[in-house]
């Protein structure tokens, strides 16, 4: 279902995703913009232009609503891992399938994620099976911490890789 206030949150996190791909080098490299935002092409360095948009909007609404539903933390914080697991299935799916990496796919991928992440959520807030609020928190922070410490420290893993180093095309 489509409601007004989801139609603007894919607007807003769309736009604050599209600003984060490539506000690390608009800031000359800046390292603490590069904690938010998307420092090479990376798969997890995209991630975060799903998950810090939408933890932004998120403390908004938090702050800014006063009539927030009980299950509403846990139900973005599924919405948010929901939208980066359907960025990393398609992603390399459609990689795996194809044998090549086309700009214009991925960035379809990213708003077909966030339409994903929000339709969870509100399937979530809607039908009321959710996790514990206090998850919900350790979630978004353990994420938070991770982002901050794997764009400084990235593990030897094909998920770090910086795929502007490799071929877009699998051998």
């Amino acid at each position: 279902m489509i409601t007004k206030q989801n139609f603007v949150r894919f607007f807003v996190i769309s736009a604050l995703g599209i600003f984060l791909h490539f506000a690390y080098d608009l800031s000359g490299q800046n390292p603490t913009v590069g904690l938010f935002s998307a420092v090479n092409e990376s798969s997890w360095e995209h991630l975060k232009l799903l998950f810090f948009p939408m933890l932004f909007v998120t403390l908004y609404e938090l702050f800014r609503n006063k009539e927030i539903p009980p299950n509403f933390l846990p139900a973005r914080t599924a919405g948010i891992l929901g939208g980066m697991l359907f960025i990393l299935v398609v992603f390399y799916t459609i990689w795996g399938v194809f044998g090549v990496l086309i700009d214009f796919i991925n960035i379809l991928i990213y708003f077909c994620a966030v339409i994903f992440a929000l339709w969870l959520e509100h399937h979530i807030l809607t039908k009321g099976c959710t996790f514990q609020l206090l998850t919900a928190i350790i979630t978004l922070f353990a994420l938070t911490i991770s982002f901050f410490i794997f764009t400084s420290f990235p593990p030897k893993l094909g998920l770090f890789f910086d795929l502007s180093l490799h071929p877009k095309t699998l051998p």
